[in-house]
């Protein structure tokens, strides 16, 4: 399995922002990716996610805000 980028359970992946669980999980802003779930800011960083999760969870990708 290749390795992943380590990512904070309240981190979103795509841009690196913390956010509060509980609220993204109220406004639909998670997905569950090989068992696991992930949060996220806004809509559109859950649709890059999900079109590509790889290039987010790669170690060499640097979220940026």
């Amino acid at each position: 399995m290749p390795e992943i980028r380590r990512i904070a359970p309240d981190e979103d992946p795509v841009c690196g922002m913390h956010v509060d669980v509980d609220k993204a999980r109220m406004n639909g802003l998670t997905l569950t990716h090989d068992g696991r779930e992930y949060v996220f800011c806004g809509r559109g960083c859950l649709l890059e996610f999900r079109d590509d999760p790889s290039t987010f969870l790669d170690p060499r990708h640097l979220p940026t805000m």
